[in-house]
């Protein structure tokens, strides 16, 4: 008889298989319950960062409305400051009759957000002002919240972006205007006869302004093509971007023996942004800009103190940071007006002649400016440059003067008979009505109120702003405070007013009666008014554009920065 062999392995094979069923079945209740686990873990993290990006959107919110509310506050010329004194507005959230409520809440999708006001306090430099926020975002009963600084500030105003801008209507009527920069407009922007703009013309449109200013362009410019700009700009030009194939010596387009400075095999270009590129384009129809405006001087009274601001000449000090009353300036290669920093004149400001440091005369009332004004050691672009980064560092220690008035910058003898054609665009139709701060009430530029209460001048710059002279006589608003007999006897005939080396910056009008002029610097006003005899020519000064020299100087008036994230962190 046969023994039945196969039987016993019929039987392991089952037990085998029985133990595997249950390893497997084990194994899947194992990866079932872990992967549960996973699931719930995924869903518990998934809830946290939702939390944590509802938390965000709790801060981006408050960040943009707090930026929003203040915007609409700091421009309001009822409440009259427009500089860092405004920033006290802040300070007012933690009052019981706060301008912005606290907590803000929010819901997104099926999750939440609160945010709380932790503390308002002033910053490092004892300007802006910085704000702690603590947002806690929920979802799924999950909760994440982030604390986040903000730093509210000033900063320099892109109005001085430009080497021509204007609030009102901007006008190039003049084929031998030329302007080495962009310009703007806040309204129209006219161009007549072919004028040369190396750069970008900008017309914005501005509902403020009176019917018709809807930012259009009307009339074309002429530009130089990059390698004309680089043989026929002056050197007092911006560079041009590029500002010169830097290994290429010979200029052939082609990376020679000698030429690979870098030894990396590659023919570099030297790109600088801030450049001439050879193009012009209009651009109509652009948002407008608000101008910064000089309100309390009491700020720039401030500024000038703490910076330790001063004028020198001959080694005595002319303006220690603050000079009250009307000032004249005349400065000679043997002893020319030396700056350091920001200072204030309360009245008028009268200068010509040389000029060296770096400084911004913010003057109470008008400059004049009676003749040339130049740079005893001007900054210098040649072109073509192969060296761009010793150029700007060189530059930046280079003579600068900034300009600032509260009232008008006037150029020239307006005593003179020849006087009559720049006035003649400094009065309606010309010019038209526009709302002032309530400060200018002390320079009598406020002529009625609107139905909102707000303070309007007629633009009539010609009329008597009721002040007087120094020999009692009645004074128009483009006038000095000194008698006629001083201006005149101080101003250069017109046609020797050839260069002025200065950024000059006022919210009333800009007006005068030149030659054949360079202007090295920039033009920032509202109403516009230069006639000019032979040529005009605008250089942008290009410094003021470049980040290093704005944090290492600048004075010209400041507008509202964007919110400055300080620090975020999750708690």
């Amino acid at each position: 008889m046969r023994r039945n062999v196969l039987g016993k392995r019929d039987g392991f094979i089952l037990l085998s298989a029985y133990i595997f069923i249950l390893l497997f079945t084990g194994f899947i209740v194992v990866l079932s319950i872990r992967q549960a686990s996973s699931t719930a873990m995924a869903v518990v993290s998934q809830r946290e960062n939702t939390a944590l990006y509802l938390a965000q959107a709790g801060i981006e919110r408050v960040k943009t409305e707090l930026y929003n509310n203040f915007m609409e506050y700091f421009y309001d010329p009822n409440q009259g400051a427009w500089t860092e004194a405004s920033f006290g507005w802040f300070d007012n959230l933690l009052g019981e009759s706060a301008p912005y409520s606290f907590p803000v809440t929010g819901s997104l999708g099926s999750g939440s957000y609160s945010v709380q006001l932790v503390s308002v306090e002033d910053d490092s430099d004892g300007l802006g002002k910085v704000i702690t926020l603590l947002s806690t975002g929920t979802s799924g009963g999950v909760q994440r919240s982030v604390r986040v600084a903000l730093k509210f500030d000033m900063a320099p105003s892109p109005v001085f972006n430009y080497a021509y801008f204007v609030n009102n209507l901007g006008w190039f009527w003049g084929s031998t205007i030329t302007a080495n920069g962009d310009v703007r407009s806040n309204g129209d922007f006219s161009l007549r006869y072919d004028p040369k703009v190396n750069g970008n013309v900008y017309a914005g449109m501005n509902p403020e302004l009176p019917s018709g200013s809807t930012g259009e362009i009307s009339g074309s410019n002429r530009f130089d093509s990059l390698s004309d700009y680089y043989s026929s700009a002056p050197d007092r030009a911006r560079p041009g971007n590029p500002s010169f194939p830097s290994e290429d010596l010979n200029g052939n387009g082609v990376l020679d023996p000698g030429e690979d400075v870098n030894s990396n095999g590659v023919l570099d270009l030297y790109e600088y942004e801030n450049g001439y590129d050879g193009s012009s384009t209009q651009y109509p129809y652009q948002n407008p800009i608000p101008m910064p405006y000089l309100g309390d001087l009491d700020d720039y009274k401030d500024i000038a103190t703490t910076n330790g601001g001063k004028i020198e000449m001959g080694g005595s000090t002319v303006v220690d940071g603050v000079y009250e009353g009307n000032l004249i300036l005349v400065g000679t290669d043997s002893n020319p007006i030396e700056l350091n920093g920001p200072v204030v004149v309360t009245g008028d400001v009268v200068i010509k002649g040389k000029v060296s440091g770096q400084g911004v005369i913010y003057a109470g009332r008008n400059v004049h400016i009676v003749g040339n004004i130049e740079y005893k050691n001007p900054p210098s672009w040649p072109k073509p440059e192969s060296d761009m980064e010793t150029v700007d560092s060189n530059n930046s220690t280079k003579d600068f003067l900034g300009l600032a008035a509260k009232g008008n910058i006037v150029i020239g003898d307006y005593t003179s008979s020849s006087w009559n054609y720049p006035q003649s665009y400094l009065h309606p139709p010309m010019t038209r009505p526009y709302k002032v701060d309530p400060t200018d009430a002390v320079n009598g530029y406020i002529s009625y109120y609107d139905g909102n209460g707000d303070p309007y001048f007629n633009g009539d710059y010609v009329a008597f702003d009721g002040g007087k002279k120094e020999d009692g006589s009645n004074r128009r608003y483009y006038e000095s405070s000194f008698r006629d007999s001083t201006i005149h006897n101080l101003s250069d005939y017109y046609s020797n007013i050839t260069h002025i080396d200065a950024f000059m910056y006022t919210n009333h009008a800009l007006t005068g009666r030149i030659g054949r002029t360079e202007i090295n610097g920039g033009v920032v006003a509202r109403d516009e008014a230069i006639i000019y005899s032979g040529s005009l020519v605008i250089n942008y000064d290009v410094r003021i554009k470049d980040k290093t020299f704005r944090e290492n100087f600048f004075y010209l008036p400041r507008d509202i920065s964007e919110p400055e994230v300080l620090s975020w962190e999750i708690e």
